[in-house]
């Protein structure tokens, strides 16, 4: 059975009458009736049988739709593919981030892709950069964007934009003079502190910084996400070091203070993408929108 048989078969199947399926895969109707004929003389059985204009189905026909169900769905996500693609627009564009840009800075980004693409698709998901290299190796995604810089031969790294570091504490922590003062070492030493898990790379760039002060920060809660350390400020727990995407990402009702902090190696946020399989053009764009956002 040839493929140009199974596509008339599944549309006289949906449709019920060769003009129906004539409609469906816009040929005319003798076309599909010649077509049907050859198939069922292909198969050596009948798949319909005629009545009054109708095309019903043979017991045959029945048992043979059971097994290209899965073809029929792979069909219907063909044409969309075909569609939009005469359409000028590209398949989904997929973007993987941590938490931190996935929750604060994407968002912004994608309103703008969505302006510039609007009969494209963005599929965003958040992960930790662990898991985003390995999607993207796995060709699971296009782009990565993280915090954390990377050096792998499959993978290439863009510098998209800087990304500065502050320290915040619940409201009134510190005094008015002290907030227009960036934070030392020392403005942490004895305080209750919650901790960025060491793995990432903030995480080990702040352990590095405080390393010697004494005495050491009171650690309170280790957390492995910037939006999870805002989350724990709120709640007066202690202070956190985040990036200032996390630190300018409140609500009026949850106010916090922030200092900034000058770290010895300066933040910057990543673009990822497998060397072996260029990201569609639409993701270029994407990029463009984060440069062009106000930090």
């Amino acid at each position: 059975m040839r493929l140009r048989h199974i596509e008339i078969f599944s549309a006289i199947m949906q449709t019920g009458s060769a003009i129906g399926a004539a409609r469906l895969l816009n040929v005319t109707q003798p076309a599909i009736s010649k077509m049907l004929r050859h198939a069922e003389q292909t198969v050596g059985f009948a798949l319909f049988l005629r009545a009054g204009g109708k095309l019903i189905p043979t017991p045959e026909a029945l048992r043979l739709q059971q097994e290209l169900q899965p073809f029929d769905e792979q069909l219907a996500r063909i044409r969309r593919v075909v569609s939009n693609l005469s359409n000028g627009s590209e398949a989904p564009l997929r973007i993987a981030a941590t938490p931190a840009i996935a929750h604060h800075l994407a968002p912004k980004a994608v309103a703008l892709w969505c302006q510039a693409y609007p009969h494209s698709e963005c599929l965003l998901s958040a992960s930790h950069t662990r898991e985003l290299l390995y999607s993207l190796l796995l060709n699971e995604v296009d782009i990565a964007l993280t915090m954390q810089p990377i050096s792998h031969p499959n993978l290439i790294t863009t510098v998209v934009c800087d990304c500065d570091i502050y320290a915040i504490a619940p409201a009134n922590w510190w005094t008015q003079e002290q907030l227009d003062m960036p934070v030392t070492p020392d403005d942490i030493a004895g305080q209750p502190f919650i901790s960025i898990d060491i793995r990432s790379h903030l995480g080990a760039s702040v352990s590095t910084w405080l390393a010697g002060v004494v005495p050491p920060p009171n650690v309170k809660v280790t957390v492995q996400t910037y939006t999870l350390a805002r989350s724990l400020v709120e709640a007066r727990i202690g202070i956190a070091v985040v990036d200032h995407f996390t630190a300018k990402a409140g609500h009026a009702d949850k106010e916090i203070q922030m200092r900034r902090i000058d770290l010895p190696a300066v933040s910057k946020v990543y673009a990822i993408t497998n060397r072996s399989r260029p990201a569609p053009k639409s993701a270029n764009f994407l990029l463009e929108a984060i440069r062009s956002l106000p930090v």
